[in-house]
């Protein structure tokens, strides 16, 4: 049995034993999502970007403490980008704090050259990561958030192992001019790509909002502080509409 097949078969049973220990859990199924349209199509992993406009969807499902979360990735001429297939639980959820446990298999489909690699357009690259994500209340509209992502290449394609760590303080739901919301999101990230790039970055996620309106705009930008080798700062804005 590979590797992944394990976690997953691992996490089923863990999660198993936590929502047995906590009936006062909800019992229905909830489901939400977005879906972004923007004009750089930033990844999770905020230097990595499509470089061209991209729509970009997510779902999650949840039972208990269980859920899947699915992300597609997509340019606007329909052509894959990235797929994201989480399946995670979490071990704590409530008032206070929110921490879960995840796995991820990611599907990057690196464009190429047709003309140089005989006709084939795209190269599919596997990946794996386990991930520890928590949210901190702080106040009714400001949380700390963390996460914490290793990620190895299934088929020795890419790059072998990625190490991320992100810290972020949000501002939700902060009213501007009686009619408008705001959310900021200030980040400091750590990134390792073995033999590829390792660095810290400051980063930041700011959306706009009329009230009682669904559809948000919002901006990203990402700014290497100091990295090897250089890397360029990285912006991506759009339209988010939630579900």
């Amino acid at each position: 049995m590979n590797y992944y097949a394990c976690c997953l078969i691992c996490i089923f049973l863990f999660s198993k034993v936590l929502i047995a220990q906590d009936s006062a859990l909800e019992k229905s199924i909830s489901v939400s999502g977005n879906v972004q349209l923007t004009n750089n199509g930033i990844a999770p992993v905020p230097i990595f970007a499509l470089g061209k406009p991209a729509i970009i969807g997510s779902a999650i499902i949840r039972r208990k403490r269980f859920y899947f979360n699915s992300e597609l990735y997509f340019g606007l001429n329909a052509k894959p980008w990235t797929i994201n297939s989480r399946f995670g639980f979490f071990i704590i959820d409530n008032a206070k704090w929110s921490i879960n446990l995840a796995s991820n298999l990611s599907l990057f489909f690196l464009q190429r050259d047709p003309k140089l690699n005989n006709n084939e357009e795209f190269q599919l690259q596997r990946y794996w990561a386990n991930e520890l994500n928590g949210v901190c209340k702080v106040t009714g509209n400001q949380s700390f958030q963390f996460q914490y992502w290793h990620t190895v290449d299934l088929d020795k394609l890419g790059i072998r192992r990625e190490e991320f760590v992100n810290l972020v303080y949000a501002f939700d739901n902060v009213e501007v001019l009686k009619n408008f919301i705001l959310g900021i999101r200030p980040s400091l990230f750590y990134l390792y790509d073995e033999k590829a790039l390792e660095g810290v970055f400051v980063a930041q996620s700011t959306s706009f909002q009329r009230r009682n309106w669904k559809v948000n705009f919002f901006i990203q930008t990402a700014l290497p502080v100091y990295v090897t080798p250089k890397n360029k700062f990285i912006w991506n804005a759009g339209l988010n509409i939630p579900f």
